[in-house]
């Protein structure tokens, strides 16, 4: 582990994660993953700090869903080095061409570093609401039952489901559902939450609510990273966006820059054919 020796400075994706004066909340170069002889990642590299709303929009197949599988260890980087905070997961192989090695202990850390909030939500359907977001943190992290039943209550309140505690997921819309899966990796106190596809469920009111929460969960410091294809949720809410196509980050920056004034003519032609 690397302990930052000035936080205040923000290390750019181009240093060597042992170079950095400062580090972010999640860091990642020069990622790349192939399936077979079809390679999906080409050299990624990412920044989300603390605090800050980072999305990455693209047309379907540039690989947003390859990139959030690997960031959330579902999958592995090929090659790249990938950090959480201090907690070097994976690194570089040498000079000899040898791809990236993962420490386990490492990878056991960063997960408790962050959440994740599935487009399908994957909930357990013979759970209630209660015990769904329960169960992790009492079973992974070893939490007393009592004080981890009491953060969920409140989570559930916060979220504006709390009497839905003892229904099972069918009985819920689809909009609940997703309240249920953000209390659930909430509950897990991480550092950073992803969103995939946050506003896929919701009906226009509960875009504007998620778009709220979202802004109010960066407001306390978290690191908040979504994958997404909705254009006007993602100018909205987000603090950075960065424009994935045929597994490169081609443009990154404020919305105002990449929707408004890209520079690159794909993401010109990506944004001119998209509707939300």
């Amino acid at each position: 582990m690397i302990s930052p020796s000035n936080p205040k400075e923000i290390p750019t994706p181009d240093q060597s994660f042992a170079t950095f004066m400062g580090l972010p909340a999640v860091y990642l170069r020069g990622g790349r993953k192939s399936f077979g002889d079809r390679e999906v990642l080409r050299g990624i590299s990412l920044l989300i700090n603390k605090g800050e709303v980072v999305s990455v929009i693209g047309p379907s197949g540039a690989g947003k869903s390859t990139l959030l599988r690997c960031l959330t260890l579902l999958d592995t980087f090929d090659q790249g080095e990938l950090a959480y905070g201090n907690v070097l997961v994976a690194k570089d192989g040498d000079e000899g061409g040898s791809g990236s090695s993962y420490d386990r202990q490492a990878m056991r850390q960063a997960r408790m570093r962050f959440g994740i909030v599935f487009q399908n939500f994957n909930l357990f359907p013979h759970r209630t609401v209660l015990q769904n977001v329960v169960d992790a943190p009492v079973v992974v992290q070893g939490r007393p039952r009592d004080e981890v039943e009491a953060q969920a209550r409140r989570l559930l309140g916060r979220l504006d489901i709390a009497e839905q505690a003892d229904k099972v997921p069918c009985q819920l819309s689809g909009g609940q559902q997703q309240r249920v899966a953000i209390a659930r990796a909430l509950c897990m106190n991480p550092q950073i939450i992803y969103f995939d596809e946050a506003t896929s469920a919701l009906d226009p009111r509960l875009t504007e609510d998620m778009h709220a929460l979202i802004r109010e969960l960066a407001g306390d410091g978290m690191a908040v990273g979504i994958v997404t294809h909705e254009m006007g949720f993602a100018r909205e809410v987000s603090d950075r966006v960065a424009f994935l196509i045929d597994g490169q980050i081609v443009e990154e920056g404020t919305p105002e820059q990449v929707m408004s004034n890209p520079r690159d003519e794909r993401t010109r032609h990506f944004l001119s054919s998209s509707v939300d």
